[in-house]
């Protein structure tokens, strides 16, 4: 018969326990059943080990070699599982590790005990010299910090000093003193703890949860430990938390680096407005731009508890077309479509083969579709009057009568046709005008990937009212030359409506690290024409240094990927389908599975529909957005390669030259943070100079 304890596992447990030999992941599943039914019981060595500075600290035994660290009650029947590894360096992570409650913040936090020998505190004369030395104790007891670690905070002088003294840190402490080096307001990080707490049961409250899972159930303990988990829904922090779980006058923005959680606030946030409300009807609308992300975002808010009848999940592009061809709303008289981009270039193509002009169908593409369209552009003197701001190519007023020309013959060969930007603009203004609202509440990820004719469809489709738009997404992601304004969409987030999230779950701070320094001189704008930073984006986790090697011919790179693929996955150490290579253009693509095919592995496109299973992936760099991946090869990345140079590079003016650079180095900033442990990137030839250099 189980116990009745309560069992906490502690993110530092599912770290260890994730990089365990998968034999010994078993016996630890086979430990924990046997610790619920009984923590004391002696066929698994529940033992005090005086050399430990906490007390209460346990070691279980799960081998004879391996042992978990575990923090007993002092009162009551809640233990704490921190820790998983070998005898010697489970029992040396454990021996100077004290676990403590902090009243002040309502956290559970795990840290080192200081080396006082150690700590040099600033005399008062060099007390402006402490990075933190303008806080007042009782300020820094307030963010958490441990009495007994108030000198060796005040000891640091440089962000070096403090992040020597990351892994020892209480991880909340850490995060807030990064806040604050990063000059973040105190007043901004204590409303943010004070949000996390709760009234009654403190132990349960957001704070405490954000590191910590409560079990509650034998077959909830076997699905976590299988590994078939998503680590952000079991900790959901606070400042997520607190965005999706509240209640907004009007449109809400919420903004994040690679890895931060956004996809993960807006399905929280389609679960708090489900429970809030009930079935609605019409149904909340959950929509990206990504197709390939639907079924699995599908799968993941039904896990949340949100069913079909409540939610109308879909890509952006599946939303246009059902909006049009419903036959409740009978917008057109018959089924309707829109070109694809390749159909639409295909036809400028024609155009200007009839009406010969300077300008090529990529010009008139983005033209016709970001101004003429957008604007609602219908005669040639609106046009010489229009604005054309975010466009690179200058143009005069006689070069606008030429192009009005090329358009009255693309529109005369399209013949009825619509463009994927003129049916928004049909269908934005249908619904405005008809006063109907097809969904009770939207909720969009990706927002960077959207143009404003669909951010002003978006606008249209829900009543302005509480909570109606939930918009997420990372300005420095828009690698489809999207230019937004929220205001000029009809869509206001000024002020609190406007929120960031900084924590990154997803990558290595030196992962984190090299996909910032490639955008690190790329001016963005925060969907409002207000530039956008990065200040307190922080990864909480550390590893190796990302890999950048280059080689004298392809097939040593092309050995290097084989002999690494070998060590991982013939040494059992990462299954194959966390791995993926990557390549920028569908050549390198190809050249890719040939080598695998060449090799032996099995592999899996990201861009087919059909996906094998235990396989290596394999992609482009557009189709890894989306995704993540313990291990990521990035092949092809050498100084003649990058940026990648197309059919019409030599042509691009310095303004667009300069845009097409912005892009790319948004792509590579995508690509490098799709990577969770360990990056490797491979070229022949030089280095590239926009990628960090390391061997």
């Amino acid at each position: 018969m189980t116990s009745n304890i309560q069992l906490f596992i502690h993110d530092s447990f599912f770290d260890a326990f994730s990089v365990l030999p998968k034999q010994i992941q078993k016996r630890t599943r086979e430990l924990l059943k046997k610790f619920k039914e009984n923590p004391e019981s002696s066929a698994i060595n529940y033992e005090k080990i005086s050399s430990f500075k906490d007390q209460s600290l346990r070691t279980v035994r799960v081998s004879d070699k391996y042992r978990a660290i575990v923090k007993a009650p002092e009162n009551g029947s809640g233990f704490h599982l921190l820790w998983v590894d070998n005898h010697d360096e489970a029992m040396d992570w454990a021996k100077n590790k004290l676990f403590e409650w902090n009243q002040a913040t309502q956290g559970f936090q795990l840290f080192e005990e200081p080396d006082y020998a150690a700590v040099t505190i600033p005399s008062t004369s060099e007390t402006h010299s402490s990075l933190f030395g303008h806080l007042s104790n009782d300020e820094l007891l307030a963010i958490g910090t441990p009495e007994l670690m108030l000198n060796l905070v005040r000891s640091f002088v440089t962000h070096e000093d403090l992040n020597r003294s990351k892994d020892n840190l209480p991880v909340d402490l850490y995060e807030y003193l990064y806040y604050l080096s990063e000059g973040i307001p105190l007043e901004d990080i204590l409303e943010d703890i004070n949000a996390g707490k709760a009234d009654e049961n403190p132990m349960q409250s957001y704070n405490a949860m954000k590191h910590t899972f409560i079990v509650t159930d034998d077959t909830q303990l076997e699905e976590i430990l299988n590994g078939s988990f998503e680590k952000w829904k079991i900790f959901l922090h606070p400042s997520q938390r607190n965005l999706a779980y509240r209640d907004y006058n009007g449109p809400v923005k919420v903004t994040g680096g690679a890895g931060t959680g956004k996809t993960v606030c807006a399905l929280h946030r389609v679960k708090y407005l489900v429970d809030k409300v009930g079935i609605f009807n019409p149904p909340v609308l959950f929509t990206t731009y990504t197709k390939s992300l639907t079924n699995y975002l599908r799968e993941t808010i039904q896990s949340l508890g949100v069913t079909d009848e409540q939610v109308d999940l879909t890509n952006i592009d599946k939303l246009i077309v059902d909006l049009a061809n419903n036959t409740h709303y009978k917008i057109f008289d018959t089924k309707v479509g829109y070109l694809t981009a390749e159909q639409e270039k295909k036809l400028w193509c024609q155009a200007i083969d009839k009406v010969p002009t300077r300008f090529n169908e990529e010009f008139f593409y983005a033209e016709f579709n970001e101004v003429i369209v957008a604007l609602g552009i219908e005669t040639l003197e609106a046009y010489h009057t229009a604005s054309r701001v975010g466009r690179t190519t200058r143009i005069g007023r006689k070069d606008k009568e030429e192009i009005w020309q090329v358009v009255a013959e693309f529109q005369h060969q399209k013949a009825g046709n619509y463009s994927k930007i003129e049916l928004c603009m049909l269908l934005s203004n249908f619904f405005e005008k008809q006063k109907i609202k097809p969904f009770s509440f939207v909720v969009c990820d990706e927002i960077q990937d959207f143009s404003n004719p669909e951010l002003k469809l978006l606008r249209s489709l829900v009543e302005e009212k509480e909570n109606d738009l939930f918009l997420v997404g990372d300005p420095f992601q828009n690698i489809y030359k999207k230019s937004q304004n929220f205001s000029k969409s009809g869509i206001s987030v000024k002020g609190r409506r406007s929120r960031k999230l900084k924590i990154n779950y997803r990558t290595t701070e030196e992962i984190k690290h090299l996909a910032m320094k490639v955008v690190s001189e790329v001016p963005v704008e925060d969907f409002d024409g207000n530039p956008e930073n990065m200040k307190g984006y922080l990864s909480l986790m550390h590893g190796d240094e990302p890999s950048y090697i280059t080689f004298n011919t392809p097939e040593e790179e092309d050995q290097f990927i084989f002999d690494k693929l070998n060590q991982f996955i013939i040494n059992d150490l990462i299954n194959p389908n966390e791995i993926c290579i990557c390549a920028r253009t569908n050549y390198g693509l190809d050249e890719t599975k040939k080598i695998l095919n060449t090799t032996g592995f099995k592999y899996s496109d990201l861009g087919s529909l059909k996906h094998a299973t235990n396989a290596v992936n394999v992609s482009t760099f557009h189709n890894m957005k989306g995704h993540e991946f313990k291990i990521v090869f990035v092949r092809g990345m050498s100084e003649d390669k990058v940026p990648y140079k197309h059919s019409q590079y030599e042509y691009l003016t310095d303004r667009e030259r300069q845009q097409y650079y912005q892009q790319e180095r948004s792509l590579y900033y995508v690509v490098f943070s799709r990577a969770i442990q360990s990056i490797f990137i491979t070229g022949v030839g030089e280095k590239s100079c926009w990628i960090l250099p390391s061997e």
